[in-house]
């Protein structure tokens, strides 16, 4: 019976965005949470041959966690396991391997995730459904620099505010948002464009801009170190 006072641990909701080893036969594991954000949490004996978790402390595999201490470096003191793991193969595992390194190398600690949170799962839906691709990942990417405080503005010129119109054409600058253009260039998207990318529609968009736009942006939060996923592979994220 528990006792006055004694407060039941808090479980939440998830997942594993990055993991190495600690000691002999413990982990250190790196969560994305809704209500939490990321943290890190120690799982004691996580590598024993007599641990329930062993092996199954993977990426993409929903999780209930409770955890308490009071530095940064959290100690789990139960996890559970509510569902199946996401199954992603081929490319989209990559995508998926590629999304969480930027979770990883991005979110700050602590700070709650609630809507990207939905927008991670409804991602990782799609991807194992084999519905979703690189577009789902762009998507993601805008909702990742909104989350951030960098949200891009597609509805207004950056230089007089006027609203973007679908026959004229702009060009992204960082920091600022987009500018209308006299001369197009490869560079430039056009106002429908942009449109139908404030409206959450990247079917009609030029990929190779719309992955420059994405990867420029975020090139300014991940600094000089390369993202490890980039490397696996070159044709999603470069």
């Amino acid at each position: 019976m528990k006792s006055r006072g004694q407060s039941l641990p808090v479980l939440h909701e998830a997942f594993i965005l990055h993991s190495r080893n600690y000691r002999d036969t413990s982990l250190i594991v790196d969560l994305l949470t809704r209500e939490e954000g990321r943290y890190s949490v120690v799982v004691r004996g996580a590598m024993s041959q007599k641990s329930r978790v062993r092996g199954r402390l993977q990426p993409f595999t929903p999780l209930l966690v409770a955890s308490v201490g009071r530095s940064e470096l959290k100690t789990s003191t139960s996890i559970d396991f509510p569902g199946n793991s996401y199954r992603l193969t081929g490319d989209r595992l990559l995508l998926g391997l590629y999304v969480n390194e930027l979770l990883y190398r991005l979110l700050g600690k602590f700070d709650p995730v609630l809507e990207l949170f939905d927008d991670y799962c409804h991602l990782l839906t799609s991807l194992a459904d084999c519905q979703g691709g690189v577009l789902d990942v762009r998507l993601f990417e805008l909702r990742l620099l909104q989350e951030l405080g960098y949200g891009i503005n597609f509805d207004y010129d950056a230089g007089d505010g006027q609203a973007v119109e679908e026959n004229s054409h702009y060009k992204f600058v960082v920091h600022e948002g987009f500018h209308r253009v006299d001369e197009p260039g490869d560079s430039a998207f056009c106002g429908a464009e942009l449109r139908s990318i404030a409206e959450g529609n990247l079917q009609v968009v030029n990929e190779r801009r719309l992955r420059n736009l994405t990867r420029v942006s975020l090139a300014e939060l991940l600094g000089d170190k390369p993202l490890k996923s980039r490397s696996l592979f070159r044709g999603i994220a470069r």
